[in-house]
């Protein structure tokens, strides 16, 4: 079978990203520790990033928000159909200017992360859902940058705007770029020999809206 034979290469033949309904929200909930257990490396002394609460765990608030509100799109990542990661989209500005979409949250897990399944996932939610991106970046997270750097310039080659955050909003880079419509819903296509599925899913605009500096 393919799959088997690339995972023996250490391989990913696919990349999936979906909606995640209101019924998985624990799953979200699970991944948001392991995401803020990671960042919690970048943060610095002092400041109120990276610290858990009284019972021992990592608080996300709004998360239920995600289900309720209308701009909001709650993504998880399959590597080789298991669970890798997942994207949070919202439509929530770092600048203050208009744009149809922007990263909240990314994470995939640490197994996942030299086989490009981060960037591929990325590549997905950039194409699936097309127009004015932000993706604001936390100034304590070297890593982070340069991957978003990389991966926005994938997205829209020689025009991604980089902006200093105003540290009222958010004070690292903003990736500010956009990404054009495809012509269908379901694209595959080759990457690090092996094959990336771009899964439907419904209509955008209702739908929609190393960790972008998030906002609400």
């Amino acid at each position: 079978m393919p799959v088997a034979s690339d995972a023996k290469r250490g391989l990913i033949s696919s990349v999936t990203v979906v909606e995640a309904p209101a019924a998985q929200r624990p799953v979200l909930d699970h991944l948001l520790q392991l995401y803020k257990y990671d960042f919690s490396e970048f943060a610095p002394i002092g400041s109120p990033y990276g610290e858990v609460d009284e019972e021992g765990g990592f608080a996300y608030p709004g998360l239920e928000r995600y289900w309720q509100e209308s701009g909001r799109i709650p993504l998880l990542i399959r590597a080789n159909d298991r669970l890798a990661g997942f994207v949070l989209v919202h439509q929530w500005s770092a600048l203050e200017r208009p744009l149809d979409y922007g990263v909240a949250e990314f994470f995939v897990l640490r197994k996942y992360r030299r086989a490009r399944v981060g960037a591929r996932a990325a590549l997905l939610v950039f194409r699936r859902y097309p127009g004015r991106w932000e993706v604001p970046v936390a100034w304590y997270n070297p890593p982070a940058q340069a991957f978003w750097r990389k991966v926005t310039e994938e997205a829209a080659p020689g025009k991604v705007e980089e902006i200093a955050g105003d540290r009222k909003r958010g004070a690292g880079p903003v990736e500010c770029f956009m990404t054009a419509a495809r012509q269908s819903a379901m694209v595959f296509t080759r990457c690090a020999a092996s094959t990336v599925t771009y899964p439907s899913a419904r209509s955008s605009r209702n739908n929609a809206g190393l960790r972008a500096e998030g906002g609400p």
